[in-house]
């Protein structure tokens, strides 16, 4: 009788294993779907989260001199209390990443690294950050701005990745317009400090600014209503009716992008005071 429930007991173990396979590897497509296009555009994820921040770095080149001693703060630790100004904030480091390697600030690097790391965690995403952070050391410390550059794009993108994994797209959105109103504020202070006619062009970039805001009019209700949201809905506004007709820009209005800017930062940030010094 033992023997006969040998390939009874052999067939289960079978089955079993088959399906256990099989959910291994359906895991692992559904993890590999982050990097499908049709996927990314059913979450409404395309060339204007992530690369954006690719993008947004070639736009501030054409815009060089950066006052960036204007513009440098020290990476600090925030008291943050939602995964929204978790990942509005990490896009906001990336820009502040950007200004390090610029000003070629080797000792801004080791903070840097250390608050994406506390924000990814924030976001449920360190474990895709944590391997970045001595990357970014070590390419300070052989001064490879180029390759610094290069892997504060790849950071964002594998955190994209991670929160995709998740179907958090709504965070993807957030932390791409985090790094791009950051870039607003040093494109505007770049503008204001030369301006000419083709330095506003390049800081007029509508569609982008309209995506945005499409975007967070797509957000659930319960976040789209919050005043943190609301606000910046009613900053990017202000914004567009500055921008939007290029004869008539002056550069008080390019200055006044530039303090919008960095008070939805102060907002996203939570540091009300600096809001209030910069109003």
């Amino acid at each position: 009788m033992r023997i006969g429930l040998l390939p009874s007991i052999a067939a289960t173990f079978f089955v079993g294993w088959s399906l256990a396979c099989a959910q291994i590897i359906e895991a692992q497509e559904d993890s590999d779907m982050s990097g499908d296009s049709h996927f990314r555009e059913e979450l409404g994820v395309n060339q204007y989260t992530t690369p954006s921040i690719e993008h947004l770095f070639d736009t501030l080149d054409s815009l060089k001199p950066i006052p960036i001693q204007e513009l440098t703060r020290p990476p600090r630790a925030l008291r943050l209390d939602n995964r929204v100004k978790f990942a509005l904030s990490f896009g906001i480091l990336i820009g502040d990443g950007f200004l390090a390697v610029e000003g070629e600030e080797t000792k801004a690097i080791e903070p840097l690294g250390r608050e994406l790391l506390r924000r990814a965690k924030g976001l449920g995403v360190q474990q895709r950050v944590s391997r970045h952070t001595k990357q970014l050391l070590d390419l300070a410390k052989q001064a490879d701005w180029k390759g610094l550059r290069k892997e504060l794009i790849v950071t964002q993108k594998d955190v994209e990745t991670a929160m995709l994994d998740l179907r958090d797209e709504e965070m993807v959105h957030l932390l791409s317009l985090g790094g791009w109103i950051r870039g607003l504020e040093i494109a505007a202070a770049s503008v204001a400090a030369d301006f000419t006619p083709d330095r506003v062009s390049k800081l007029r970039q509508l569609g982008l600014l309209d995506y945005y805001l499409e975007r967070l009019d797509t957000l659930s209700v319960p976040l789209k209503s919050t005043p943190l949201i609301s606000q910046i809905v009613s900053g990017l506004k202000e914004v567009r009716q500055k921008l939007a007709d290029t004869a008539t820009v002056s550069q008080e209005d390019v200055s006044n992008v530039q303090t919008t800017a960095h008070n939805l930062i102060a907002l996203i940030e939570g540091d009300s005071a600096t809001a209030k010094r910069a109003e």
